[in-house]
């Protein structure tokens, strides 16, 4: 060997943009989800929109008092859920493929998260913006109830273990 050859392996790395639609239609769980169902014939076209994340373990995907208007539906992974009421900080169940969070934000208009949203283990993620589901300025009814229905359930929760804290 001489000098002027340098024999240093070299790794070549493509990265590829995950293609939501495809990833979900690979999916039966995914398929048959709360969220697709609601979006029902207009999904592929509002996934056109939409961003695929991968969260390693531990790694916080937003925080409560952020400013954010999408919503994250989750593929992959779990995702362990915080939220403060007053003075105290609350774990919330933790969330799964098939599930959604960001619904606050998405039905209130851009704002700030209403929790905090924490890997639990590698989290493949589908963000869509809150411009993407709207038609004609407006979340589509069945959406709208899926994401009431998740902020009602989610409030209850928050309240039921803020009270249960409390009593000690």
């Amino acid at each position: 060997m001489t000098a002027d050859h340098d024999f240093t392996p070299i790794v070549k790395l493509a990265l590829k943009k995950g293609d939501p639609w495809a990833r979900i239609c690979e999916d039966v769980k995914l398929r048959d989800s709360s969220l697709l169902l609601a979006l029902g014939s207009g999904a592929e076209a509002i996934m056109k929109f939409a961003l695929m994340k991968r969260s390693p373990d531990k790694v916080v995907i937003f925080q409560q008092g952020e400013a954010g208007d999408s919503l994250y539906f989750v593929v992959s992974g779990g995702v362990r859920l915080f939220a403060r009421k007053d003075k105290d900080a609350i774990e919330l169940p933790t969330i799964g493929v098939g599930d959604v969070m960001g619904e606050t934000e998405v039905l209130g208009g851009p704002g700030q998260r209403h929790m905090s949203a924490i890997a639990q283990g590698v989290v493949e993620l589908i963000e869509l913006p809150r411009k993407s589901l709207l038609v004609e300025g407006m979340l589509p009814a069945p959406v709208e109830s899926l994401l009431n229905r998740a902020r009602k359930t989610r409030a209850s929760q928050l309240d039921e273990l803020t009270s249960f804290m409390n009593r000690w």
